[in-house]
């Protein structure tokens, strides 16, 4: 697999390039977007869409459980980050984009470019252990 160095979902370039663009964002555009495309997208998910909406999914399990462990430390500053943000808040991260998360982790599991990447792999098993995790994290919410 070109540009993914390890199974977890910010090992691989398609998935840093977005948190790059993640904590350069002043909104929950940058981190609901690649979630909702993924839910919408009604054709073959192609891996780069993929790695973007896992990655944002890391970051709104992350969020809700309260354990920043598996994400990089510039989502983890995006997270508190008050200034741009409405009246100087941290991003509101609502239960409904955790659904939504669960939603989109379970589409690329199932059915996606990433999937059948992963699954000519020797480390298949290791990524679908990853997206089973989050899937559970999410479920915690």
């Amino acid at each position: 697999m070109m540009g993914a160095w390890s199974e977890t979902n910010f090992g691989n370039d398609d998935a840093l390039d977005w948190i790059f663009e993640l904590e350069k964002s002043k909104g929950l555009n940058v981190l609901i977007a690649p979630i909702n495309d993924v839910l919408n997208d009604d054709d073959y998910i192609e891996s780069p869409l993929c790695s973007e909406a896992l990655a944002a999914s890391e970051v709104i399990a992350a969020n809700q459980t309260q354990n920043f462990s598996v994400i990089p430390d510039e989502a983890k500053v995006w997270l508190n980050k008050k200034q741009g943000f409405i009246f100087g808040k941290l991003p509101k991260i609502e239960p409904s984009h955790a659904i939504k998360a669960q939603a989109a982790v379970n589409k690329i599991v199932n059915n996606s470019e990433l999937k059948e990447l992963w699954e000519e792999t020797e480390d298949y098993s290791k990524w679908l252990k990853i997206q089973n995790h989050l899937l559970a994290q999410l479920k915690c919410v």
